[in-house]
């Protein structure tokens, strides 16, 4: 049996992927312990880990799109959420020891395994990208550093050091976290390049265990009818406005129309909208994608692999991160039709829609990739993958 630490950015997007891997270590019976917020501790224990809390900063942040201070608000939100991420790490050190700890892309990873000194393995659940690679997408070439959140930065490295005797080798760590293994929850197929990445990189593919949720969604009204479904994540606010033009362009789709909104939108400043759009804060999205058409989304991967898996096809209106290069991969792959920010109005949208509707050669797009996902190596693999590591370092 293992003890396995795993640590985590507390955001769907990054949660959900490792759902299933959880669940392949935990029913061998592995003592996983899983370091997230509270947001997400059923779905965690669902598939059998211990969940140990940390403060979430994430859920009440605002992090404007278009906010040319953006990344330093992202990046102070990661500096802080690791210093939550480094206390909890060091109180659970002092009663139990690790075999190796399973870290996300994003966030803390490789100073948790700095900080406990012991083997990492990290979970991507994005298409993997280069240190270089990502400061060019992520990082602009002016930062602001004398604003208030500069400074939050630096004084948290400051005590992330003297505290813990760890920090970053540099700031795309915190995006973009490497480990002597990497678990990639897509294929080679899917994944850009995907030929050039060694056997260091298990493609295991998505996996989607029953999640523990409580809602009264009504999905029997989506039976026998066609579904557009439309959701630009968790993680984005002031989305307001898009909404408000989904509202206007789909007022005479004919079917049925769901807007999950999130839960920072302001509902006072969205439009009234016809008995057909049904507007919510969250929706069951896995069961509500078993009945779409048309999945509309901002081109998060953990959204794209859902739509993916049950072959629904994709309009992509990628924001920022690593949007735009999953957006990419799917027009190259006719498995998605992309709409830039600057291009979302009324009439993008609808002829968008209509589109892939109406061209079979998305819906084959996407069958593809969900048949590459099917012939990954799983789980099963990667775990015994992480066991021979593991033995090897013991050596």
């Amino acid at each position: 049996m293992l003890r396995i630490l795993i640590v985590n950015f507390p955001a769907e997007g990054h949660v959900n992927p490792t759902l299933g891997i959880t669940h392949a270590f935990t029913s061998r019976g592995d003592e996983v312990h899983y370091i997230t917020t509270e947001k997400f501790r059923d779905r965690v224990e669902a598939v059998g880990a211990i969940v140990h809390v940390h403060t979430d900063l994430l859920r009440n942040a605002s992090i404007h799109v278009g906010s040319p201070n953006r990344i330093n608000e992202f990046l102070n939100i990661h500096i802080q959420t690791s210093l939550h991420i480094l206390a909890l790490t060091e109180q659970l050190s002092q009663t139990m020891q690790f075999d190796f700890v399973f870290y996300d892309k994003f966030g803390a990873g490789e100073l948790v395994r700095d900080f406990l000194n012991i083997p990492g393995i990290s979970s991507s659940p994005s298409f993997l990208i280069s240190n270089n690679q990502m400061t060019k997408r992520i990082f602009p070439s002016h930062v602001d550093t004398t604003s208030q959140i500069a400074e939050n930065i630096q004084a948290g490295l400051s005590l992330m050091k003297e505290k813990y005797n760890v920090m970053p080798k540099e700031m795309g760590q915190f995006m973009n976290n490497n480990g002597a293994l990497n678990v990639v929850y897509t294929s080679k197929y899917f994944q850009p390049n995907g030929d050039q990445f060694g056997n260091e990189h298990l493609f295991i593919g998505p996996s989607f265990p029953k999640r523990t949720e409580n809602t009264s969604f009504p999905l029997h009204l989506l039976k026998d009818q066609k579904v557009l479904y439309i959701s630009m994540g968790t993680v984005l606010d002031h989305t307001e406005q898009f909404f408000n033009t989904c509202i206007e362009a789909f007022t005479d789709f004919k079917g049925i129309v769901i807007i999950a909104t999130g839960e920072k939108v302001d509902v006072t400043k969205i439009n009234p909208a016809p008995e057909h759009i049904m507007i919510l804060p969250y929706v069951p999205q896995l069961e509500v994608l078993q009945h779409a058409d048309v999945f509309i989304t901002h081109g998060g991967m953990n959204s794209v692999n859902e739509g993916i898996h049950f072959n629904v096809p994709l309009v992509v209106l990628p924001q920022d991160k690593d949007q735009p290069m999953v957006a990419q991969r799917l027009t190259e792959l006719q498995a998605g039709y992309r709409i830039t920010k600057d291009q979302i109005h009324v009439q993008s949208l609808k002829e968008a829609v209509q589109e892939v509707l109406s061209n079979p050669l998305y819906k084959k797009g996407v069958q593809e990739i969900n048949k590459s996902f099917q012939h990954t190596v799983g789980p099963q693999e990667a775990l015994d993958r992480i066991d021979a590591y593991l033995e090897h370092t013991k050596v």
